[in-house]
Formats: C-alpha cells, sequence, structure tokens
C-alpha cells in the first residue's frame, strides 16, 4: 500500500537516520565537553544568614554539579591572562568588596557603577547616560542607560538602582562600612523605568565619585535585605554588568577557593563601546596565602601577572616582564595631635617642617619604593598641585619661627637665647613620635630625631603593632605619629582635615584650622568643575602654608605582567583594581614567525 510512496518513505527513513547519528554525536561530544578531567568541589546551595561583618559564605562540596563542570571551563586551557593575587575570596559583591582586596579587584570586572574613573581620578558616566544637578546642589537627576542588561539576560533599570540605594541606606550597613551613616541620609526616587532623582542633606561635589559603587540585580535579589545579603549564595554566584562574568571557582587544600576564573560577557560584548575591544576572553585568578608564593607562582609561569604583592625591588628585575608603576591610592603623613604641646601653634608646626630634609630621609631609608609627598592629594590626579613649601630644609628659618612664637626646648642655649616669658609658651622638651612597628619607618623615625635635635628637641620613638596604633590614633593617645592615610578618587578632605571629623572621622589629630575647613565646606557644595578646581588649589596652599601636617611620601603600587601581554595602561587609581579600567584593550601578543 506504500508503493505510491516508495521514495517519499526512503527518504523518511534516510533522515530519522541521520537524526539520530547527529544525537549522538551531540552528545558525545557533550560527554567529553562536561566531564572534568578531575572531580571538581562544589558551591554549597544554602547559607545561614547572619549580620557579621567579618564571616563570609564557604564553598563546600555538594552533590550538585559544579560552575566549572556545568560550563566545560575545567577542560578548556588555562586562560591566557593569569593573575596571582594575595588572600582569600570572600564575597565578590561590590557592597562588601572594600572590606577585602581580592574581592574588590575580582568584583570591579563583574559589576559597574553609575559612574567610574577615568585615567585623571574624573568622574566619568558609566551605567549612567546623563547628569542634570539643581543649583543648590542637592538634587541628582540621571538618566540610565538603556542598553544595559544583566548577564543572566534581563533588562537592567531604575528599579536595580533603587534597590541598591535601599541595602546602602539600611541603618543595617554602617557594620559594613563607615560610609553607612551618609548613605542613610540619601534619598533615592524612581521618576521612571531609566529616570532617578537623588535628594542629598546638604551639598556633596564628591557625590557622583560615590555612584561609583557596583549595582545590584533587583529581579536576582528581590526581597533580600542588607543583612541577609552578607551570607547569601549570590555573593560567589554574582550577576553583574560588567564586561566579564564568573565562569567557575576551584577549591584548594582546606576548602577554600583556590582560583576564580572569569569569562568574557556575551551581554557585554554586544554593547556599542565594546565592539572590536575585549580580545581577552578569559581570565583567572589564582589566589596565594602571601607574597613569597605569588612570587614564586609567577617565576615558575603558573601566573603571568601580580599586583604589588611583594617589595618593589624584587618586582623590578624579573625576565621577560613589564612593569607598570602608578602612585598608590594614599599617602603617608606625620600629623600632629593639636591638643597637646602646643601644635595648634601654626609656627611650631612651619619649624618642624623646616627642620626636616624629607626628600633625603625618605630616599634613604625607603628608596625605590616610595615618591616623595608634597600634596594632600596623589600625583596623577586632575587637582594634584605640588608646593614648593614641603620641598624646604632650612635649620635657620625654623629657629627663627620658634623664637618668633616664644617657644624654646630646653637646650644647650635656651637660656641665652629665651625672653623671660619663655616659659608661658615653653614646648615640652621631649616629643613623642607614634609609628608602627616597621624597620623601614623605625629607621626614617631615627633620623627625624637627629634633624629635630638640632632645633633643641628630643624625640621619643613610640613603635607599636597595628593593632594598638589604630587604636590610640582613634583615642588621640599620641602627641605625632606617621599614619597613612587613604586618598580615594573623590578629592574632598573633609575626612581627615575638617574640624566636625575628629573624634567620629579620621582627624585623629583634631585638626581645626578655619581658613582649611571654609575652603573645604567651600570645595564640597560647588557644583562647578572649573570653580572648586580653583578652590581644590587654594586648599593645598593653604595646607602648605599653615604646616597642617608633613607629607612624608606616596606608597607605589607596581603592576607586574609578561611581556607577551600587550596594550596596558595604568592611569589614575582611585583604587588598585582601577589597573582594569583599560581591559578591553589588552591583547596577547602574536608569536614570532
Amino acid at each position: 500500500m506504500f508503493h505510491g510512496f516508495r521514495w517519499q518513505l526512503i527518504s523518511l527513513i534516510l533522515a530519522i537516520i541521520v537524526f539520530m547519528a547527529s544525537a549522538v554525536f551531540r552528545l558525545s561530544r557533550q560527554n567529553i565537553q562536561l566531564q572534568p578531567e578531575a572531580p571538581t568541589p562544589t558551591l554549597e546551595t544554602s547559607l545561614p544568614a547572619t549580620t557579621e561583618a567579618t564571616e563570609a559564605p564557604r564553598p563546600e562540596p555538594s552533590a550538585t554539579a559544579s560552575l566549572a563542570t556545568a560550563t566545560g571551563l575545567s577542560t578548556l586551557p588555562e586562560p591566557a591572562y593569569r593573575e596571582g593575587l594575595v588572600g582569600t575570596v570572600r564575597r565578590l559583591n561590590p557592597l562588601f568588596a572594600h572590606l577585602n582586596p581580592v574581592d574588590r579587584d575580582i568584583s570591579s570586572l563583574i559589576f559597574e557603577g553609575l559612574f567610574a574613573t577615568n585615567e585623571y581620578g574624573e568622574v566619568v558616566p558609566r551605567l549612567a547616560e546623563q547628569l542634570v544637578i539643581s543649583a543648590d546642589g542637592i538634587s541628582y537627576v540621571i538618566r540610565l542607560r538603556e542598553d544595559i542588561r544583566w548577564q543572566d539576560g534581563a533588562a537592567f533599570s531604575a528599579d536595580d538602582v533603587v534597590y541598591t540605594m535601599s541595602l546602602l541606606s539600611d541603618p543595617e550597613f554602617a557594620k559594613f562600612s563607615p560610609d553607612g551613616a551618609f548613605w542613610a541620609t540619601v534619598e533615592t526616587q524612581k521618576l521612571s523605568d531609566y529616570l532617578l532623582r537623588f535628594r542629598l542633606a546638604q551639598p556633596l561635589s564628591s557625590f557622583p565619585h560615590l555612584l561609583t559603587v557596583g549595582i545590584l540585580p533587583e529581579h536576582a535579589l528581590r526581597g533580600t535585605s542588607i543583612a541577609q545579603l552578607a551570607q547569601h549564595p549570590f555573593n560567589l554566584s554574582p550577576i553583574g554588568t560588567g564586561p566579564f562574568q564568573l565562569a567557575s571557582l576551584q577549591l584548594g587544600s582546606g576548602e577554600a577557593i583556590s582560583k576564580v576564573e572569569l569569562a568574557r560577557s556575551p551581554v557585554f560584548q554586544q554593547r556599542a563601546e565594546s565592539q572590536g575591544r575585549f580580545s581577552l576572553s578569559r581570565l583567572s585568578f589564582h589566589l596565594y596565602p602571601n607574597a613569597e608564593a605569588a612570587l614564586a607562582a609567577y617565576r615558575t609561569g603558573a601566573i603571568n601577572a601580580f599586583a604589588n604583592v611583594a617589595p618593589r625591588s624584587q618586582m623590578l628585575d624579573l625576565p621577560n616582564s613589564r612593569i607598570y608603576t602608578q602612585v598608590a591610592p594614599s599617602m603617608v603623613m606625620l600629623i600632629f595631635n593639636w591638643t597637646e604641646a602646643n601644635f595648634a601653634e601654626r609656627r611650631l608646626r612651619q619649624a618642624l617642617s623646616l627642620g626636616l630634609d624629607t626628600t633625603a630621609l625618605v630616599a634613604r631609608h625607603l628608596g625605590a619604593e616610595v615618591t616623595y609627598a608634597d600634596s594632600p592629594y596623589t600625583p596623577g590626579s586632575s587637582v594634584y598641585q605640588p608646593h614648593p613649601f614641603w620641598h624646604s630644609y632650612d635649620i635657620a628659618q625654623a629657629r627663627a619661627l620658634l623664637e618668633a612664637a616664644g617657644i624654646f626646648p630646653a637646650g644647650d642655649d635656651a637660656t641665652e637665647t629665651a625672653p623671660a616669658s619663655a616659659e608661658l609658651n615653653e614646648v615640652e622638651t621631649q616629643i613623642s613620635l607614634l609609628l608602627e612597628d616597621k624597620m623601614p619607618l623605625q629607621n626614617l623615625a631615627a633620623d627625624i630625631a637627629a634633624q629635630w635635635s638640632q632645633l633643641g628637641l628630643a624625640l621619643k620613638i613610640e613603635a607599636v603593632g597595628a593593632e594598638e596604633l589604630a587604636n590610640r590614633l582613634s583615642t588621640g593617645r599620641f602627641q605625632t605619629a606617621i599614619v597613612e592615610l587613604s586618598a580615594g578618587g573623590d578629592f574632598d578632605l573633609y575626612r581627615h582635615w575638617h574640624p566636625a571629623q575628629y573624634g567620629n572621622g579620621q582627624n585623629f589629630g583634631a585638626v581645626s584650622n578655619h581658613e582649611l575647613a571654609e575652603l573645604i565646606e567651600k570645595a564640597r557644595g560647588e557644583i562647578y568643575a572649573s570653580r572648586r578646581a580653583a578652590l581644590y588649589r587654594q586648599l593645598q596652599d593653604a595646607f602648605a602654608e599653615g604646616a597642617i601636617a608633613i607629607p612624608l611620601y606616596y606608597p607605589l603600587y607596581t603592576y607586574v605582567v609578561s611581556d607577551q601581554i600587550e596594550g596596558l595602561q595604568v592611569g589614575f587609581l582611585a583604587s588598585p583594581a582601577d589597573r582594569f579600567r583599560a581591559i578591553g584593550d589588552w591583547r596577547i601578543a602574536s608569536s614570532p614567525s
């Protein structure tokens, strides 16, 4: 009865055979692709909730398929870019990344903020498209980009920003960040799917810089509080909008994560700005317990990049390497406690500064590890302006200032030169200098003592552990101290040098200079960039002329990569993670023919 359909029947049977053969081939190929070379530990599927800032979710073996296995990446060759990091992964989440340098570096590639900092430290749009600031500096209206998608394909919108801001403004966030108190004062209003308004309690020109914090996906975390988020599985299975997405986590001994692998995000590649860029398809970050292990791994070729994990002198002579150096986002200063020993007297501070040949001291004891400091801002930023006062070394002028102020330390010739009223303003013969117990700093302090002795001052050096140093600074139990201060990209000197920050910020020395405080307040409220830049220049002049503190040096951030990796540029660092700012232009050098 099939006589009339003989050829059609034969064609159907052949098609079925071809389909079955193709299915068997695809299944075999898939099994080869997904089968790991060795059993891969996996992430646990549920985690207890807690609000402890010091604890983080830990991966544990389970019966579910691992991320590395599910993506088939465990059988692929090692990525061309392999960086070594010292530390552990805790939370790949931008709201907690500041607590852990490893999290900060990796999260910066997965998440994006509304704004980002460019190579000059200036704020530029990222997820935001347009910003309008009200004349009073209180209201910020932001139009969002409409071409952004999350790495799971969901559309990005104002809901994601509103949700992220609700977490930042949650009182519980103050347990994780000193910025929590500020965020609690910010009102966020959704005007439409791609339009937002922020209202501040008072003008803050650096607010766009604060909006560089990564945005979280509301659709993936809906209903999750900041306390719950601290231990949420999302922290080890993040979804961002950035150029790279998490591909795998591998466990080493002791069930600690030993490697994090990222893959280029397909949805990010659809953006106009990524076309023809991002030639690196995968990145891997290998985690080591200390700098020595990371350096050894680089020497053996296990990794081909690492940053700031060893003394710079050990990094400069590595073969077949490119060395990139930039000023780190911090500075080391000698600060005064203005409530102690007449340090509120400007001429005393000026005399102590002029009595130090800081350039020579820093070069002698720290050499190529740092660069000499001459501003409360870091070099490379658009506002940095060195001041000649910090390059001055003049013992005679220092003594003249002490005499003019009626301040005469006890010394061999004090009775010959001091007026009868000297005892009214006499500074203590011995001044104490508090610092961390590190040999280069102790040697530097010894030379500071030797140079100040020429002014008739005896310096008592107090070298303590890091924990005691932090405690004594926060409680004001010091006279002078050598401290490292953060220097992010917001250019706001308020937290370090404004009187209002004494006792609840980082104004450890109770600095109270009317001119400086007034300039800081004006700069914070000035919405026009050109006027604000002029105020920053005046700030640096006032800081030098008032000898508010003595800048010593800027730590250097050194980045080492194999010479097979090309296209790197390291500009201003608001954060060490900014070394990845131009990663879209990185490429692997072609092998010589």
